[in-house]
């Protein structure tokens, strides 16, 4: 029997006084009635749905504002709320398409606008959402929010100058800690690490207490030529000092203190998918023996792929971990009864070492992913080699440096990867030199170096690949500064994003030897050109982020590749451009070299870390002896 409008409306009028009066059950339980009786009412659809995302039941909201968009398809505000809740679902591309279809019933209305960039942008559509944000700032020229959303957007395609523009832009409407960031980050891929400290340092004077923005100095600081150890210790003492004075130590630890038994080892990590750090832990993790330790892995990565898959399938026990806040992270490492937390993230984005600074399991330490300490005291050992760190430079290091035999990284090539070419040099008749680093890492004194190779040898090229060179106006900038050398821009080709791993190692076929940076090296790029065949010359630097290369190499036996000094870096350069028959050599055997190596010796390398783990006990136990 169907019920007449001035009923219907009445219910609705009933159901609107009920919400006004805060009776949210009442008001549902009327709604539901409403939409049984009368299925074909737009308006009840729309109004239950309405409230189930009030109160965040966004897979029963969904459902009801479907059915209002079925049956009054022209409704803006009903596929706005669907878009709404299905963005609160996670469900980012079906929102993208109910704030499509708003928008194009009402394209005056900025609120529309705004939720559909953000879900573009969400969704990975970052030129979609450039051009959406754009829309936005024509209606609403004054909105820092809007600005900084577009930053963000132009920065992950790598539009860095508009990145930057655009930060700027929002830092005049508003001074705020997390546009200085952004804007750090720009002037970082940029290679203005000067300029992106200083952002930074401004950042924190607006934000003294965020551990990000800190962190995200200290990484900026690796970049700075000149910078010393001291220093560098001082300023990563100085986020300890801070962001540990207000964290409460766990205490009363139940791990069984005996020093033989089975251990359990957490790895906590931002980077458990494509990335330079799984490169290198993937292999440890597949062979750890399960009889000695067994694994946890705390993932804090947001964006999965088929490395996590793989990874997830390697571990003993994965968590993901990503939403959970400091203190339930701590509390389910104490749950787990972890003997030894891992870092592997250091200072570098998305870092939880505010977990380690509460002391969440009876021995901690840090590994792989940052080439400096952490500053913290309570991150008791850091994994290293001598040829890294030599003797002298735990005095620059708040943890404990244990040195592993051999080399501190093992690589794990890509699994699928072209073959080795011949070097480029036999038919294009003059040498190609190359450099795939990250743009940071190549400042005025590295340009100025690999200048005066290319004077050294006659005819010869440069190619500097790196994503941010995908941008014209960092990439003119670095023209500019090898033509103050008097290096012509014929001689260098500078190459943006090349985002397939298939095409990205292909183009090392195209260099004959790469050129390591300084005096912060490369090393998934050095491992990379390696694998490739392409013999990479290094300069030794005295810290840890200016001496993996030579830790790389001189494992490989290919001390001639390292120099110790500028003057012997360009005459090792030079040299080897000039020996044709030893470049056509390493072309051909340093893949084998480096498989055969214990760099790639993932077994041999796990029972490395297993034996320091085991004495770490061993030492934690000691002191549980009464």
């Amino acid at each position: 029997m169907s019920k007449s409008p001035v009923f219907i409306r009445s219910r609705l009028k009933k159901a609107k006084s009920l919400v006004a009066a805060g009776k949210m059950a009442e008001a549902m339980e009327l709604l539901t009635r409403l939409c049984q009786k009368v299925p074909g009412n737009a308006d009840a659809w729309f109004m239950l749905g309405t409230l189930y995302a009030n109160l965040k039941q966004y897979p029963q909201a969904a459902d009801c504002l479907r059915r209002a968009v079925e049956l009054r398809p022209h409704h803006t505000l009903s596929y706005f709320n669907l878009g709404t809740a299905l963005r609160s679902m996670g469900r980012v591309d079906e929102a993208v398409d109910a704030f499509i279809e708003a928008h194009r019933l009402e394209p005056g209305r900025l609120e529309i606008l705004r939720a559909l960039a953000g879900s573009q942008m969400n969704l990975g559509c970052f030129n979609d959402a450039i051009a959406s944000y754009q829309q936005c700032l024509a209606r609403s020229p004054a909105d820092a929010e809007l600005y900084g959303s577009l930053a963000a957007c132009h920065f992950l395609v790598m539009e860095l100058e508009g990145a930057v523009t655009n930060y700027q832009q929002a830092l005049v409407l508003a001074k705020k800690g997390r546009y200085l960031d952004g804007l750090a980050a720009a002037f970082c891929q940029q290679g203005r690490f000067e300029e992106a400290v200083a952002a930074h340092r401004e950042a924190l004077r607006l934000s003294p207490g965020n551990t990000r923005y800190h962190s995200n100095f200290l990484l900026s600081l690796q970049y700075l030529p000149d910078i010393t150890p001291d220093t560098l210790l001082m300023e990563h003492r100085s986020w300890a000092s801070m962001h540990e004075s207000d964290k409460t130590p766990s205490a009363g630890f139940r791990n069984q203190p005996d020093p033989e038994r089975r251990l359990k080892i957490g790895y906590v990590s931002p980077d458990f998918r494509t990335h330079s750090v799984a490169y290198f832990f993937e292999g440890l993790l597949r062979s750890h023996d399960n009889k000695v330790v067994e694994t946890f892995c705390y993932a804090l990565t947001p964006h999965k792929d088929e490395t996590t898959e793989r990874l997830q399938q390697q571990a003993s026990v994965w968590r993901d971990v990503s939403t959970l806040d400091d203190a339930a992270l701590v509390k389910q490492a104490r749950a787990d009864g972890i003997d030894i937390l891992v870092d592997l993230a250091g200072h570098t984005a998305r870092n939880r070492l505010t977990v380690f600074a509460a002391r969440a399991a009876p021995v901690q330490m840090t590994y792989l992913g940052y080439p400096s300490t952490t500053g913290l005291s309570r991150m008791d050992y850091r994994l290293t080699d001598e040829h890294a760190d030599p003797p002298g430079e735990e005095a620059f290091h708040s943890e404990r440096l244990v040195r592993l035999p051999g080399c501190f990284l093992c690589y794990q090539p890509p699994l699928r990867s072209p073959s080795v070419a011949n070097a480029p040099m036999v038919h294009n008749g003059y040498i190609t030199f190359g450099s795939f680093n990250n743009l940071a890492k190549i400042n005025a004194n590295v340009v100025a170096l690999w200048s005066e190779i290319l004077q050294a040898v006659p005819g010869s090229r440069l190619l500097i690949k790196n994503p941010s060179l995908t941008d014209g106006v960092t990439a003119e900038r670095y023209r500019a500064m090898f033509d103050t050398h008097g290096i012509s821009s014929d001689r260098i080709e500078l190459l943006g994003l090349v985002p397939d791993p298939q095409a990205h190692l292909d183009t090392y076929r195209r260099i004959d030897i790469a050129l390591d940076t300084f005096p912060y090296n490369g090393t998934t790029t050095t491992c990379e050109a390696l694998y490739m065949g392409v013999p990479v010359i290094t300069l030794a630097g005295q810290a840890h982020a200016g001496r993996v290369g030579l830790s790389l190499l001189g494992n490989l036996g290919l001390d001639e590749l390292i120099a110790r000094s500028p003057d012997d870096y360009v005459s090792c350069a030079a040299s080897l451009a000039t020996n044709q028959e030893r470049i056509c050599d390493l072309r051909n055997t340093l893949r084998e070299r480096l498989l055969t190596s214990a760099i790639c010796d993932d077994d041999s390398f796990a029972r490395k870390v297993e034996q320091a783990f085991r004495q770490f006990w061993h030492d934690w136990c000691s002191t549980q002896i009464s």
